[in-house]
């Protein structure tokens, strides 16, 4: 399958969003990029002749009419982001502007990037291998400044060392495979494998595993699900929560018919926090009944529910409520959200969780549900396991906080600062292959098994390895994979 992206064109494309601004950003690539450009710049031959890492003033300039006062950075291969010739216009933000010096670049020779072409050119001229392509998307997208050091630290390379680290093990063990098998057992003695070795580098992938869900949720957020009975409290809880009046609160219960949703930072975790309809049984009304419906939608898919109880309506109520929003959340589970979770440990008011959850990275049922014993100041005392809270005083909101805090975070805290943690789907599962292939190796090395179908499995390992950071890739998923990227990037 041929890629849609070519190397060797001349391309360009704004690397700044569109509208009015101080300063836009034109980026363009490719071999001759820099003589093609000079064409369009009032200072032709010093742009020829600049050095890389150059900037310099002059004008964008079609025929005889000046376009934009501009700065040309000059950059020379190898020693730019895509490893070709590359030159950034900085020009002004007005979307007028961009447009008509795109279309002087358009009829000098330049085609329109596609999405994420300068990063597809930068790894495939070994400027950066897969992990670091993917944190450069991340980095854009991160939430908070903390999703934000972690991308930078797969940036720096911090997936790839542990990678690189445990492939070199694989490698000089595949070697010494194939040399076993190179000469037959009457002509040299038997080389032996050093598993220790094989099983370190296995231990290490299966650390690197286990941070997925904490990178999942650095990357995407934590979706938190506000629901209950109507009038219980969620919409103020909702407010104290953002620290401003954003859903309405009233007396009439039913007020809140459809969702509403806002960001948050959570101590450096993006956290996704939506207010749902109340759950009531006993209205005619169709909006709200659609309302209900939408927010059952809402808990099936939140890595969260806050259970929220009125307190003055008393434990009964609490119970019923309780057993409603489990009863959600496990039907959700037996339709793919956490099938074959354990349910049966209970860790009502625990600090901290541990590192167990489905294969979609969701916590089982019943660590996904946050008990919250609502208007404590006004109501008798919570039932165990239930935080008692007060959205009008504030009373115990950090308990609350604390609880999706340990939600998030399995080991009680985020990740130290230049930690290897991965927050890629595709990261995952070729990791999970690698250790696979080896968890194989080790069972067949322990039975005896012929050297080579053991050496069978060190290539099996190898190959996912390799895919991972890019060595084995396929076009068809390059393709995707740079597609998601914003176009000048």
């Amino acid at each position: 399958m041929e890629s849609r992206y070519r190397v060797d064109d001349l391309i360009q494309a704004p690397a700044t969003p569109r509208g009015r601004s101080a300063v836009a950003v034109v980026r363009t690539s490719g071999p001759g990029c820099i003589a093609a450009l000079a064409q369009r710049f009032s200072r032709p031959k010093a742009m020829l002749q600049s050095e890389g890492y150059r900037v310099h003033h002059g004008w964008i300039v079609d025929g005889g009419e000046r376009i934009d006062e501009v700065l040309v950075t000059v950059f020379r291969e190898p020693a730019s982001y895509t490893g070709q010739d590359s030159a950034e216009i900085s020009c002004h933000g007005g979307p007028v502007v961009v447009d008509r010096i795109q279309d002087v670049l358009r009829r000098s020779g330049f085609r329109d990037a596609e999405p994420g072409e300068f990063s597809f050119r930068a790894f495939s001229l070994g400027k950066m291998d897969l992990t670091r392509a993917e944190a450069v998307k991340e980095i854009i997208e991160a939430r908070t400044d903390r999703a934000r050091a972690l991308a930078s630290s797969r940036l720096a390379g911090s997936v790839k060392s542990v990678v690189d680290d445990a492939k070199a093990v694989v490698t000089r063990q595949s070697a010494v495979a194939a040399l076993a098998l190179d000469y037959p057992e009457d002509e040299a003695e038997p080389v032996p494998l050093d598993r220790r070795a094989l099983a370190a580098a296995r231990k290490s992938l299966q650390a690197l595993i286990r941070t997925w869900r904490t990178g999942r949720i650095f990357h995407d957020g934590l979706k938190v699900a506000l629901a209950g009975p109507a009038n219980a409290g969620k919409s103020s809880l909702f407010n104290l929560f953002l620290k401003e009046e954003r859903s309405i609160v009233t007396e009439t219960p039913g007020t809140t018919r459809d969702w509403v949703e806002a960001w948050l930072n959570l101590d450096g975790i993006p956290l996704q926090l939506v207010d749902t309809a109340g759950l009531r049984g006993d209205t005619g009304d169709p909006i709200e009944q659609e309302g209900i419906r939408r927010t059952r939608n809402l808990i099936a898919g939140a890595d969260v529910v806050v259970a929220v109880a009125d307190g003055t309506a008393g434990a009964g109520a609490a119970e019923d409520l309780e057993r409603r929003e489990l009863q959600v959340l496990g039907d959700a589970g037996k339709s793919g959200g956490s099938a074959g979770a354990d349910h049966s440990s209970d860790t009502r008011g625990s600090a901290k969780l541990d590192d167990v959850h489905a294969a979609d990275g969701r916590l089982p049922v019943e660590h996904r549900l946050v008990r919250v014993w609502n208007k404590a100041d006004l109501a008798p005392e919570a039932p165990e396991g239930w935080i008692p809270v007060s959205a009008l005083t504030g009373l115990g909101f950090p308990e609350l906080e604390e609880a999706l805090r340990s939600r998030a975070l399995p080991e009680g805290r985020p990740p130290e600062a230049g930690a290897a943690v991965i927050d890629s789907e595709r990261q995952r599962r070729l990791l999970e292959r690698a250790v696979a292939a080896l968890d194989q190796f080790e069972a067949g090395s322990a039975e005896g098994r012929p050297a080579d179908l053991l050496a069978e499995d060190l290539r099996d390992a190898l190959d996912a390895l390799g895919e991972l950071t890019g060595e084995v890739s396929r076009t068809d998923v390059l393709d995707l994979m740079f597609g998601s990227f914003c176009v000048g990037k």
